[in-house]
């Protein structure tokens, strides 16, 4: 049976000479995985675009539901909506890229349907095109996604004066993973915030590329293998020059 699905590409591998296995995102049904076959020649009457399928393009796709890990297949596709800003921005496409990488190893995770999931990533990304300067926004990504994937940070008993990345909450023993001091309150801060009120946080560039860190630290420690996003570096040589 076809269904209509929004999706989100979410990366893609070459396959032979001519294929890509694409990973999507999907509303329906979680993570999805299709084969494109020849979709890497140069062929006039290509149905399909590759271009379809560069990190987090949001998509409206006809195709059946693939059960049990297998490679499903495409029918249709389309651009559910084009990003205005997003491929020309160096700042957000670096951005772009380094989210990518972090949403990639959370949605292994999701075989199954989770709307919630869907909404805030769609949400952020229309945000993230939209919005004048990036700023804190990769940060503030990472702390809220925690909300959908089951280890947001407890924040009670903020009175105590170490906030312990490995345990998520508050605690009056020190151990290597905590943070105390201006980091511990940079932390609280930045949560307790609303989206749109990150750009009245002023931090110096070494404060951001720390709680940066702190937030990568956080996911290594709570979501299994997880993996420092490869184009961190390069998030941190764009950000340096601002």
């Amino acid at each position: 049976m076809i269904h209509s699905l929004h999706a989100i590409t979410i990366g893609s591998v070459k396959y032979g000479d001519s294929s890509l296995i694409a990973n999507c995102f999907t509303l329906e049904f979680g993570l999805q995985s299709y084969m494109l076959k020849g979709i890497l020649t140069s062929k006039k009457n290509q149905k399909i675009s590759k271009s379809y399928f560069e990190p987090l393009t949001l998509l409206e796709i006809q195709a059946p539901q693939n059960k049990e890990n297998k490679l499903g297949y495409l029918k249709e596709v389309k651009l559910e909506y084009a990003y205005q800003s997003l491929p020309f921005d160096i700042k957000k496409k670096s951005v772009l890229f380094f989210l990518a990488e972090v949403i990639q190893q959370v949605v292994r995770e999701e075989p199954q349907e989770n709307s919630g999931l869907y909404r805030f990533l769609k949400g952020r990304l229309l945000w993230l095109d939209d919005i004048q300067k990036v700023d804190l926004f990769h940060i503030k990504f990472m702390l809220d996604l925690t909300k959908y994937i089951g280890f947001y940070p407890n924040l009670e008993d903020s009175h105590l004066p170490y906030f312990d990345l490995a345990s998520g909450c508050m605690s009056n023993t020190k151990t290597k993973y905590s943070l105390e001091g201006r980091n511990k309150i940079l932390l609280e801060t930045l949560l307790g915030m609303k989206f749109d009120e990150k750009c009245k946080l002023k931090l110096e560039k070494e404060e951001k590329l720390e709680l940066l860190h702190h937030a990568i630290t956080y996911f290594e420690l709570h979501l299994q293998q997880f993996k420092p996003p490869k184009s961190t570096s390069v998030l941190h040589e764009v950000f340096s020059t601002s």
